[in-house]
């Protein structure tokens, strides 16, 4: 048994958002000055703009290549030639531990940056004419992509503010107007050689509707500020009620320009705001939370805190005779400190209450190892638990406390769960995961979703 074999669905609730933006190729074909004249061309002579915050590979998964075979990223490359798509979280189970959280939330906020550098690129070298002009993909042609967008607007909003906005399945013989809403808006202002701030908003549900999964992503912002001193990035995704278990996710992420290279350079901070539990299990109605801590150097050494509250898991150890060892409830406080190869370096797992909430059907005696069918007493011998655990108040009836056997379960590796190992290295790592913090909510506002993905911009105060 695995947890997480369910964790797929919002590892492909992020592919969507990630579908959507490899479509903006198009771009490159617009332009067309023919029906541009009226527009200044760029200044070629300004200083390059990039979002790049140079990750190590340990906290993005590392770069797919960008001649593979990589369909859910048809994306464009960067400056840099390399393709917008990170290898994320390893399998189906992005949450089995804080890292591989880690991984699967900050290798999308490393496409999104990459997407939109390569559009600030891009952006150079078309006209800004503050009109709205037609791409070549066009509604009435047999090659017509509905990924692809239909329009194009670019504007320069003041002297040092750029902005971009796609339209999407429209005709041409009825474009779409200015007081229609884009689907994809970037804004970004340049306040210096080396200031930069902006914000990305995306309407997923403007994009191929009729091929969209009920699963997917309906909206998606992210903010960016860079300066002197550090680099910034406040992502926010929004599901709507066709996703069973989350409503939205945050990350914020800084890149600490000051530190020294084998000091804190990174700290990521992410939030999954829930509404129902990963994985079903009967008697527990409870919905968790769920947060995160990362920080990592220059080279990609690091550390993940994870941190599970009211977390259901089901433990079921046999489908094919029935062996299920029932329901729990926990806390969970999951410590990985990780190296720049991605390997561990010390795995901690804590839990800090458990609670029975039935299901077992486990027998008293009589199991096998193989094939795995262990029986209750059994399980307590090989965790260590004592020959009378499952009976009495030991975790036997609904509502008891079992700290002891979920204790055990993460400690030992029990049932295919990633065992504790190593041991804390005591060095800047251990002192970061000791003064972590953490986002209190998922929305822009700290309340709601209330005009978190309006298509504006307003820059602060350079």
């Amino acid at each position: 048994m695995k947890i997480g074999n369910s964790f797929s669905n919002p590892l492909k609730c992020l592919m969507g958002i990630m579908i959507l933006m490899s479509c903006f190729t198009l771009l490159i074909a617009c332009g067309d000055t023919g029906e541009s004249s009226a527009g200044s061309e760029p200044d070629s002579s300004a200083i390059p703009l990039s979002l790049d915050l140079d990750l190590p590979d340990s906290i993005t998964g590392g770069s797919l290549p960008a001649n593979g075979d990589q369909p859910l990223f048809r994306a464009v490359g960067a400056g840099t030639g390399g393709a917008c798509a990170f290898m994320g979280a390893d399998g189906d189970d992005p949450f089995r531990n804080g890292y591989e959280m880690t991984k699967f939330m900050v290798s999308a906020v490393a496409t999104w940056t990459c997407f939109t550098d390569t559009l600030i690129e891009l952006a150079e070298t078309v006209v800004h004419d503050d009109r709205i002009h037609a791409t070549d993909n066009d509604i009435r042609r047999p090659d017509y992509d509905p990924d692809d967008p239909t329009h194009y607007w670019i504007s320069d909003d003041s002297a040092t503010q750029t902005t971009i906005r796609f339209y999407y399945g429209y005709d041409r013989e009825v474009p779409p107007q200015r007081e229609d809403a884009p689907q994809f808006f970037l804004s970004w202002l340049r306040s210096n050689a080396d200031g930069l701030q902006g914000r990305l908003v995306i309407d997923g549900t403007g994009v191929n509707a009729a091929a969209r999964n009920p699963d997917d992503p309906i909206w998606m912002r992210m903010d960016f500020n860079y300066g002197t001193t550090d680099k910034f990035v406040d992502t926010f995704m929004r599901f709507d009620a066709g996703n069973p278990w989350a409503d939205g996710f945050r990350l914020q992420l800084t890149k600490d320009l000051s530190a020294g290279p084998l000091e804190q350079v990174f700290t990521a901070l992410g939030l999954i705001a829930m509404k129902a539990q990963f994985l079903t299990a009967q008697g527990i109605e409870e919905v968790p939370d769920v947060h995160m801590f990362t920080v990592s150097d220059d080279f990609g050494n690091g550390a993940a805190l994870a941190e599970y509250r009211q977390l259901a898991l089901p433990l079921e150890l046999n489908a094919g005779t029935d062996n299920h060892l029932g329901n729990y409830l926990f806390d969970k406080r999951d410590i990985y400190f990780f190296e720049a190869d991605m390997d561990w370096d010390w795995v901690s797992k804590s839990i800090h209450t458990a609670v029975y909430r039935g299901g077992r059907t486990t027998p008293a005696d009589g199991g096998t190892w193989i094939p795995f069918d262990p029986s209750l007493d059994m399980i307590a011998a090989e965790l260590d638990l004592g020959f009378d655990y499952f009976t009495g108040e030991l975790c036997a009836e609904t509502d008891d406390d079992c700290l002891a056997l979920l204790t055990a379960v993460f400690s030992d590796g029990f049932a295919g769960q990633e065992p504790n190992q190593g041991s804390d290295p005591l060095d800047w790592r251990s002192d970061a995961l000791a003064n972590a913090t953490s986002l209190e909510s998922v929305y822009p506002n700290g309340i709601d979703w209330e005009g978190a993905f309006e298509m504006v911009f307003a820059p602060t105060d350079p």
